[in-house]
């Protein structure tokens, strides 16, 4: 009920008169006996109403439970607006804690997160709900924050080659595929040993025998025709199949 009510945001006499169009039986009769032992009924505001109501419906044990579960009360993960709706619940369970302005003020901001305390625990504000305002919108502006840096970090975590694209203009044009070429593969070095070459035999004639040199002129060996020593014959030499000169016949032979 409180909570529909603050969202009307009506007057503090409205929502007394809301909130006892919502009672029957018992409860109503309870309301009618608190409404005859006011001296001015009018004059009976909805916080007086709800103290009323607990002290007479809520048992002692659990009213110091939310005593002391708002003395503790933390945003945590809430939004403001929810954080101020719990501690605006809680508090009609410690009027003691938050008699005057400034205990309501140093209550509600206790309770807030870190991030927001700082920014406003150094200011004095001239009443609660100023300082309720001024929470409200820092909260809407540490929001926007946080949304333009997630931006601002999802486009620097992109890869390189997107950022490239991204600073300069794209063209549509084929990109001629370069022919593959093939390399021509070389050999291993030969790590063998080199062998040596074979000695030169020399030459030998048939049968195994060596070839002596001889003079055409006079058949000696040692030197050749142009150093013989004898006089030159110029008549034909016919030799045999042994290699041996035949012999000239005589002058006169048949």
């Amino acid at each position: 009920m409180e909570r529909k009510l603050e969202i009307t945001q009506c007057s503090d006499g409205e929502k007394v008169c809301f909130t006892v169009q919502q009672l029957e039986g018992a409860t109503l009769d309870w309301y009618e006996n608190l409404r005859g032992g006011l001296d001015d009924p009018e004059t009976l505001t909805f916080e007086e109403f709800c103290v009323a109501f607990r002290d007479y419906y809520v048992p002692a044990g659990i009213k110091e439970l939310k005593k002391e579960e708002f003395r503790t009360l933390q945003e945590d993960n809430k939004t403001v607006q929810q954080y101020l709706t719990q501690f605006t619940t809680l508090a009609s369970y410690a009027l003691e804690d938050v008699a005057r302005d400034a205990d309501r003020q140093r209550h509600f901001l206790k309770g807030l997160n870190s991030g927001l305390k700082v920014g406003l625990i150094a200011h004095d504000f001239s009443s609660f709900q100023s300082l309720v305002n001024k929470t409200l919108l820092l909260e809407e502006e540490r929001r926007k924050l946080g949304e333009d840096h997630k931006r601002i970090m999802s486009q620097n975590t992109g890869s390189p080659s997107q950022r490239q694209r991204g600073m300069f203009p794209q063209y549509s044009r084929q990109t001629a595929t370069p022919q593959s070429r093939t390399v021509p593969q070389m050999p291993p070095p030969n790590t063998q040993t080199p062998r040596p070459p074979n000695p030169v035999q020399p030459m030998q004639g048939v049968g195994s025998q060596p070839y002596t040199r001889r003079c055409y002129n006079c058949k000696d060996p040692g030197h050749l025709t142009n150093n013989c020593p004898h006089p030159r014959n110029i008549t034909p030499v016919k030799f045999n199949l042994g290699n041996t000169p035949a012999k000239t016949p005589a002058p006169g032979a048949g």
